[in-house]
């Protein structure tokens, strides 16, 4: 992985081992003011990575796209094999008696 992605993956406080999963959640990675901090890596990135594939480094994709870093990481780490799997976890119930859930992603190599 180049230094610009681990940058930008460490900036958004993803700090992962080659060989083992992380589980991070879904929050982190809709927050628009931890978009605009890594923003500026984007530009660099375009120079490692090919942006007629990657939706998420060209220039109009905070326009186009509903979470922009959620899908910078994605593709990002899909680049380098890896996946980021969804996953749901029961966090109680509201007093209507209706099931609330937390939102994780869990980044592990692709199979």
């Amino acid at each position: 992985m180049d230094e610009i992605s681990k940058k930008i993956l460490n900036d958004i406080g993803i700090f992962f081992d080659e060989n083992s999963e992380i589980l991070i959640e879904r929050d982190v990675l809709l927050s628009q003011e931890k978009y605009e901090s890594v923003e500026k890596y984007v530009k660099e990135l375009k120079y490692h990575l090919s942006s007629s594939s990657l939706t998420s480094l060209q220039k109009n994709a905070t326009d186009n796209q509903r979470w922009p870093l959620l899908n910078l990481v994605r593709q990002i780490l899909n680049v380098y094999g890896y996946v980021m799997k969804p996953i749901r976890k029961c966090d109680g119930y509201t007093p209507d008696g209706i099931k609330k859930f937390k939102r994780f992603f869990l980044i592990c190599k692709k199979n």
